[in-house]
């Protein structure tokens, strides 16, 4: 079984990120992890304003994580945390390759209702990012594979316990972790797999295949 930070930020590629790519991945190495899933904030003021519409400023985080991951050990994969403009929810989004964002660069200018029906034959995952946190509303399931029912970040209230009875009485998908973007979120939440898991597809069979648990340490902090 494996350990796996599946939402995490860079400082290369999110405006609220801390922590640098390269010190990201030593964190989690030796903190017992097999891996992690890089899920920077790609949406018009992150991405726009910031990068000036150039995809592959954005992807230098996940570039530098990967390269150490793979000098080092530790597996480094890659995802996004999506905000459409026709609302003010979070979506993480798994089994996209920076391939696909390279290919797609204008998916934020997307409803999530385009973003779904436009992908809808990639083998992909759409889950709300911590749906219990202020500012976040409720939307149509069906849009949905699942939400993050444990978002560790201290620094906002997660309503993890609400989230979770919602998902479950939505038959929904059930994602944990800890929302990385300071050295002081290393190992709040995070998701142990039974198999191993080596890529993107990989990471969306094993969690559509519900063979892992979600460690929440929030509730011992």
């Amino acid at each position: 079984m494996g350990l796996f930070e599946i939402h995490c930020h860079t400082l290369e590629s999110s405006i609220c990120g801390k922590v640098p790519a390269r010190e990201l991945v030593k964190m989690h190495k030796e903190a017992g992890f097999e891996g992690i899933c890089l899920t920077d904030h790609y949406n018009d003021y992150h991405f726009a304003d910031r990068f000036n519409d150039d995809v592959m400023n954005f992807l230098k985080g996940y570039r530098l994580a990967k390269e150490y991951g793979d000098e080092i050990g530790l597996k480094v994969l890659f995802g996004v945390e999506y905000r459409f403009c026709d609302t003010n929810n979070d979506y993480l989004v798994f089994g996209i390759t920076e391939d696909f964002v390279i290919r797609n660069p204008d998916v934020y200018k997307l409803t999530l209702k385009e973003f779904r029906n436009r992908f809808q034959g990639e083998d992909l995952i759409i889950i709300q990012a911590h749906p219990g946190r202020d500012g976040q509303k409720r939307i149509d399931v069906n849009l949905l594979d699942g939400m993050e029912v444990v978002n560790g970040n201290p620094r906002h209230e997660a309503r993890n316990e609400q989230v979770f009875k919602y998902a479950k009485e939505n038959n929904l998908l059930m994602t944990g972790a800890s929302d990385y973007h300071r050295d002081t979120d290393l190992f709040l939440a995070c998701m142990e797999f039974e198999n191993e898991i080596n890529d993107e597809k990989e990471l969306v069979r094993e969690i559509k295949a519900g063979r892992y648990q979600i460690i929440d340490n929030t509730r011992f902090a």
